[in-house]
């Protein structure tokens, strides 16, 4: 039997090493960190996400926790409402609806799909080395692990990935913070099926239910980088449900951090018979909200290629033909939604939704 070592044990290592044993290889998973990657709180996973799932056959499990949506709004920062879209039949039209999540439930819900025997926690990659026939995989911990196949699953920081490369890439200098946190939206007045982005002219808020009673909100100002800063400017938007759902937040949810991705995009996601998933190989700004769906894609398409190929190296370097656009794309439209004062007026004049109208060039 072929076997595959996987490291990262985020929804790309997760559904990869779950993607891989369907197709029938021995998986083996390494996670640098003592438990599953919570980071983030919550997910928005979209109808190309959720397709994924139900091929895994999770589908059912995951909508049974998960918050499908029917609106999506875009309101302006004054407190007009610039677009209120039904999406309540996605699921006849895409074959599955878009929905929030919390992280923790769909990494968990992965993980004991998987089983937990499958991982080995506290088990950092340091390298890599092949040869024809194998690839062998060095831990921090003098450790290492030999396989047909190598996936680098590890992150934005991936290790993998620097060693590929030779060192780490460039990676833009926006110093983007984005604060987040959890509110129960029965407290913020605010349907627990609908979805909405504001837009300022120095920034953006939104907000995701993640299951039948909470959401999840997000936001970013041009400049400020402390939460002091953002609600001293968040406070103002009273003609919106934002100051509200920020006062109402569990305090312990509230987090920070600065978004990252690379300053040009990777010539090359494969090495032989190592390859990078998810934000290892295209990590982006959440403004398209696709970086979790898009990993889920990359477990799915890399199984097939290998199915389709006798050779690894060249079922690797179909993958990255296949999915290079589309991941590309979709890092330079999230891009897009972070320029605030022209997204604002965009919406403002468009009367429409420019997430949703990007995302539906790739259901075409």
């Amino acid at each position: 039997m072929r076997s595959a070592l996987i490291c990262g044990g985020g929804v790309a290592g997760l559904s990869s090493a779950l993607h891989l044993r369907k197709h029938g290889w021995e998986v083996k998973l390494f996670e640098k960190d003592s438990e599953l990657r919570t980071a983030g709180v919550g997910l928005n996973i979209w109808p190309n996400g959720v397709r994924v799932l139900k091929g895994l056959g999770l589908g059912e499990e995951f909508l049974s926790f998960a918050a499908a949506m029917n609106r999506w709004w875009a309101l302006d920062s004054d407190g007009t409402m610039t677009s209120d879209i039904d999406v309540s039949d996605w699921s006849e039209q895409l074959g599955a609806p878009i929905t929030g999540a919390r992280r923790r439930r769909l990494n968990t819900m992965l993980a004991e799909a998987l089983g937990y025997e499958e991982i080995r926690f506290n088990t950092a990659v340091e390298s890599y080395e092949q040869n024809e026939d194998s690839v062998t995989v060095y831990f921090a911990n003098g450790g290492s692990a030999t396989g047909d196949l190598l996936l680098g699953a590890d992150g934005v920081g991936s290790k993998i990935r620097n060693h590929m490369l030779g060192g780490v890439p460039e990676f833009t200098e926006d110093g983007i913070t984005r604060w987040r946190g959890v509110f129960e939206t029965a407290k913020a007045d605010v349907p627990p099926d609908v979805q909405a982005d504001v837009y300022g002219p120095n920034g953006h808020f939104g907000w995701i239910p993640i299951d039948a009673t909470h959401a999840y909100w997000y936001g970013s100002l041009g400049g400020l980088s402390t939460f002091d800063e953002f609600y001293s400017v968040y406070s103002t938007w009273a003609e919106t449900p934002v100051p509200t759902i920020i006062d109402v937040s569990e305090p312990e949810t509230i987090i920070g951090r600065e978004l990252a991705h690379y300053k040009n995009h990777l010539n090359s996601w494969a090495d032989g018979r190592v390859i990078l998933l998810g934000d290892s190989a295209h990590p982006m700004y959440p403004g398209m909200a696709q970086g979790a769906n898009q990993a889920l894609i990359d477990g799915q398409v890399l199984a097939e290629q290998l199915d389709a190929h006798d050779s690894v190296p060249e079922a690797l370097k179909a993958f990255e033909a296949q999915r290079m656009h589309e991941a590309h794309t979709m890092v330079e439209y999230s891009r897009l939604h972070f320029s605030w004062e022209k997204t604002r007026d965009e919406y403002r004049s468009a009367g429409s939704n420019l997430q949703i109208d990007r995302y539906m060039e790739f259901e075409a």
